[in-house]
């Protein structure tokens, strides 16, 4: 028969517990003022929960589960998956703001370098999965907390987004080491070893590189630039026990690669209690601007460390001295203080003893191939 009452239905809403509730009553064939006196609840607390309004809280399941002979937590489950529902929904609402603060990021690129983006999800979840936050709101938050400190360069527009998700992948990959409590004497004694490593194939060294840096409580990742960050590496205390260095290829050889390693090194030991998250693109020189000014000292005495803990003061002046920079002398130089060619290279050129187009056949070039095995 036609009913002139509209029901709207929707197929994937779960129903208040208040409805098996009423077919519980239409079973017994008792009013909800029968059910009342039989739970000792009042009429309107089960009108309520008849009609969706109120919530069944323990108490209530357990006058229920003598009233019906239905276990408690079968009322508690009811109202746990209509609370989830609920708050689902809730959140779609919302959806059309997250939507707009989802095209923020660069999803497809993200996509394509396979960042840890979870699968089957919206592009909001999916990046609040891969943040680990709650919110729009919450990942601003948590971010914003971080205090970053970094350099920007004057040949790249960057974007805030893009680089939280960049240094957000440089710590999923992290995780997934096993690294050893930070051990600041440890990483100093290595250091002689790491840089042993520069005339070793680019291909070879990134194992190497991390088992010795996590033994001293670093973990070394190697993670894909985005466009619009201009990041070559950054420096990141991820709790008080464990630092983090994150590389790019952003200049695609490997005297490039060493440098940036070494800088992010430097702040690790010579900046622990003043900085603990700087993001760098600033490898070429010191030339690139410097959002926070408090970080020009700092970044300059990272610099030094790098170039000093690569090539002794002394032995390069001596060799600057006899001011024979071919091919052959390089090489023969880097022979003596155990480097690859293309580090002492590339600091002729930061010196500006020799030009960026010169020397640059001893370099070892890095090709996207390098980072497949992230």
């Amino acid at each position: 028969m036609a009913s002139g009452h509209r029901t709207s239905f929707e197929p994937n809403a779960v129903p208040h517990p208040g409805a098996t509730v009423l077919e519980y009553l239409d079973f017994h064939g008792w009013s909800q003022r029968d059910l009342a006196r039989r739970s000792g609840l009042t009429p309107k607390t089960i009108s309520e929960i008849c009609n969706g309004r109120a919530p069944i809280t323990p108490p209530t399941a357990l006058s229920f589960e003598k009233v019906f002979q239905r276990p408690a937590h079968l009322w508690l489950n009811l109202q746990r998956h209509f609370d989830e529902a609920e708050a689902r929904r809730r959140e779609l609402d919302k959806s059309p703001n997250w939507s707009e603060w989802a095209r923020k990021f660069p999803l497809s690129e993200m996509k394509r370098l396979k960042f840890s983006l979870p699968a089957g999800h919206s592009d909001a979840d999916s990046l609040l999965n891969f943040f680990g936050v709650s919110s729009p709101e919450s990942w601003n938050s948590v971010w914003k907390a971080s205090a970053v400190a970094y350099r920007q360069t004057r040949k790249f527009r960057t974007r805030e987004e893009c680089i939280a998700a960049w240094v957000r992948e440089a710590e999923i990959v992290a995780r997934e080491l096993d690294v050893a409590e930070f051990d600041e004497q440890r990483l100093r004694s290595s250091l002689d070893e790491l840089r042993h490593l520069t005339r070793k194939r680019a291909d070879e060294i990134m194992d190497p590189v991390q088992r010795i840096c996590a033994g001293a409580g670093v973990a070394v990742v190697l993670v894909p630039e985005l466009r619009n960050t201009g990041i070559s590496g950054c420096a990141r205390w991820l709790t008080d026990k464990k630092a983090l260095v994150g590389l790019t290829l952003r200049y695609k050889t490997d005297d490039q690669l060493w440098f940036t390693l070494f800088h992010e090194i430097g702040h690790i030991l010579l900046h622990r209690n003043k900085r603990s998250f700087v993001v760098d693109n600033a490898a070429e020189d010191l030339s690139d601007r410097v959002i926070d000014p408090e970080m020009q000292q700092y970044e300059a005495e990272a610099s030094r460390f790098s170039a000093d803990t690569l090539i002794p003061p002394r032995a390069l002046s001596d060799f600057i001295r006899k001011e024979a920079f071919t091919n052959d002398s390089i090489h023969d130089f880097a022979e003596i203080v155990g480097v690859g060619p293309g580090i002492v290279v590339g600091r002729l050129q930061r010196e500006g003893l020799l030009a960026r187009h010169q020397g640059n056949a001893l370099k070892q070039k890095l090709h996207s191939s390098f980072t497949d095995e992230r």
